[in-house]
């Protein structure tokens, strides 16, 4: 039977659920007939629900002659995750979720770096202290606008890790900042005097990363270091 929507439906709503293309390029509100048909989905011969992430079963419906079906539980059926990324209004489909405690130098190591770049690896061994503690599976740079680029390939929202001086290396008043596809999603001020600290950085699903270093009072050569560095 028809049914009239009633009010309007976001173009946030619209995108939630799988459609084609010109779904996605709209954006802003309109006005829409839908059809019900008490549609049946089944997956191999068995007749499933499908869910949103709260549970409640939603049905599909059919617009301009396209059945539209919610994209969780459609993928929760293809037995893919789902992630949504609201501040770009971007459903993601992944056949494997990141595992928790996923370090980033296992997964996406740097591409390119500067040459006061260097990496420490628990599997090999190796490890650098910060405050008398050590640390690995990060790397170090250096504050004389040292960087390191990675390629995320689309797969992370975040990245945490404990950022701070090392040890033996000088200490002066520094600033690390993190771009996403060439943005500044985070600037982390590292002070002279300060303890390691641990930060959680937004990638938002982007395809490179780069950390590049200041040296906010111009000279010596003291080294940052990034430990333990996750990815989510």
């Amino acid at each position: 039977m028809n049914k009239r929507l009633q009010g309007f439906i976001s173009g946030a709503v619209l995108a939630s659920v799988l459609a084609c293309g010109v779904v996605y390029a709209s954006v802003g509100t309109k006005q829409i007939d839908i059809e019900y048909q008490n549609i049946k989905v089944y997956k191999d011969n068995v007749l499933c629900e499908l869910k949103d992430a709260n549970g409640s079963v939603v049905e599909p419906f059919i617009y301009n002659g396209t059945t539209f079906m919610p994209v969780r539980g459609t993928a929760n059926l293809a037995d893919m995750e789902v992630t949504w990324d609201g501040a770009n209004s971007s459903v993601y489909l992944w056949d494997d979720m990141v595992p928790s405690g996923t370090y980033l130098m296992e997964v996406c190591p740097p591409y390119v770096t500067s040459r006061n770049y260097e990496a420490f690896l628990q599997n090999e061994g190796k490890y650098f202290t910060m405050s008398g503690t050590k640390y690995s599976n990060g790397f170090k740079l250096c504050d004389c606008e040292d960087y390191a680029l990675f390629n995320l390939n689309s797969k992370y929202s975040s990245i945490e890790f404990t950022i701070g001086h090392v040890d033996d290396s000088g200490m002066q008043d520094t600033s690390v900042s993190f771009l996403v596809d060439g943005k500044l999603v985070e600037e982390v001020y590292v002070g002279m005097e300060d303890l390691p600290k641990t930060v959680s950085i937004p990638v938002n699903y982007g395809l490179q990363l780069k950390i590049i270093t200041s040296d906010l009072e111009g000279g010596g050569w003291p080294y940052v270091g990034f430990g333990n560095i996750t990815v989510r």
